[in-house]
């Protein structure tokens, strides 16, 4: 994770160093008070805090405040936009003994990095989440830590306090069920349930009245184009295609070529605005696939590979398992590939 942290007072920054050393696998840059920033030469001074903690809002994963909740609070309240869209937000106090997770506990991942973070100074983690507090399925921290996009938040709240009220919950998935089951969902469907969570690459089934669909984002989109092809086209073309194939553009997790379209605007627009990665691929890797790809005489005169949407599909999926085979639409080719993919509770 990219953290930043914020501190106060002396004992704050202290804490920070402890903390920073702890958390060896993250990414953590700390704000102090100018008087401090002199401490360690890679401690930075805050300037102006309410500038420093929307740049760490918009461009950071969690923010930790080492300081009082109320200081924490005030700090943020100008930034706070969504559960999706908020970064994780920890509070504790300077010696470390109360790390509280403020703000986006779940999705965020702040209840988790809470408790990490309490190990590392000997605390204690404060979590306030109902679903964890009552050790039930806290499904949008799940979902979002078993890489699945939530089709409707409001279904996931309704979904949280039908478990909390000890209701059961159905279950139907596309994907093999691995492991053990919360007792709150039932996989087996015994009863008609009114609500229930279905696990597909089709956003639109709808086995239940009140349906949680959750989309794993296991789909490697491949993407060929004539130089020059607009963002709105080539946007257009993935869209269509997914859609006929009843696949929902938030189970794509990236967009693959061949190298020499590594600047192509259209492509790498589309992939930003599908906020997902644009990798590419050399003729010699993309040509190294073993297995049956739909040729093409004038994409290998131009390319060197015979079928680059097919094939930068299959690089970019870990079990080249073609779903899509090369379909043309306006101008454009699009193929994708599916990664193999177990439903497993355990988070």
């Amino acid at each position: 994770m990219k953290i930043d942290v914020y501190a106060f007072s002396r004992n704050g920054v202290l804490l920070c160093d402890k903390i920073k050393h702890g958390l060896t696998l993250d990414e953590i840059d700390v704000f102090v008070p100018e008087k401090y920033s002199m401490i360690k030469e890679e401690l930075n001074s805050i300037g102006n805090l309410h500038k420093s903690v929307r740049q760490s809002f918009e461009t950071r994963d969690a923010v930790l405040f080492v300081c009082a909740a109320g200081i924490a609070v005030r700090a943020i309240a100008p930034f706070v936009k969504s559960k999706i869209k908020d970064p994780a937000v920890i509070c504790t106090d300077e010696k470390g003994k109360n790390v509280i997770s403020l703000l986006s506990g779940h999705m965020g991942g702040a209840n988790r990095l809470s408790k990490k973070i309490a190990a590392i100074t000997g605390g204690q983690a404060i979590i306030t989440t109902a679903t964890d507090i009552n050790g039930k399925i806290a499904v949008d921290e799940w979902a979002h830590d078993k890489n699945m996009s939530i089709l409707n938040m409001k279904t996931a709240k309704l979904f949280a306090a039908e478990i909390l009220e000890n209701k059961t919950a159905g279950l139907t998935s596309d994907f093999p069920v691995i492991g053990v089951v919360p007792e709150e969902i039932d996989p087996y469907n015994k009863q008609n349930y009114e609500t229930g969570i279905c696990i597909s690459l089709d956003e639109n089934k709808k086995p239940y009245t009140n349906t949680l669909n959750l989309v794993p984002r296991i789909v490697s989109v491949g993407v060929g184009c004539r130089k020059g092809t607009d963002f709105h086209t080539i946007l257009k073309s993935i869209k269509e295609v997914l859609k006929e194939n009843n696949i929902s553009c938030l189970g794509i997790k990236s967009i693959n070529s061949i190298d020499i379209k590594k600047h192509e605007d259209g492509i790498v627009k589309a992939a930003e605005f599908l906020n997902v990665p644009f990798y590419t691929y050399s003729k010699g890797q993309l040509n190294t696939l073993e297995g049956s790809y739909t040729e093409s005489n004038f994409v290998k005169k131009i390319t060197g590979v015979d079928s680059v949407c097919e094939r930068s599909a299959s690089m970019g999926s870990n079990c080249n398992k073609l779903i899509i085979n090369k379909t043309i639409k306006n101008s454009v080719t699009v193929a994708a590939c599916m990664d193999e993919y177990n439903v497993d509770f355990n988070y």
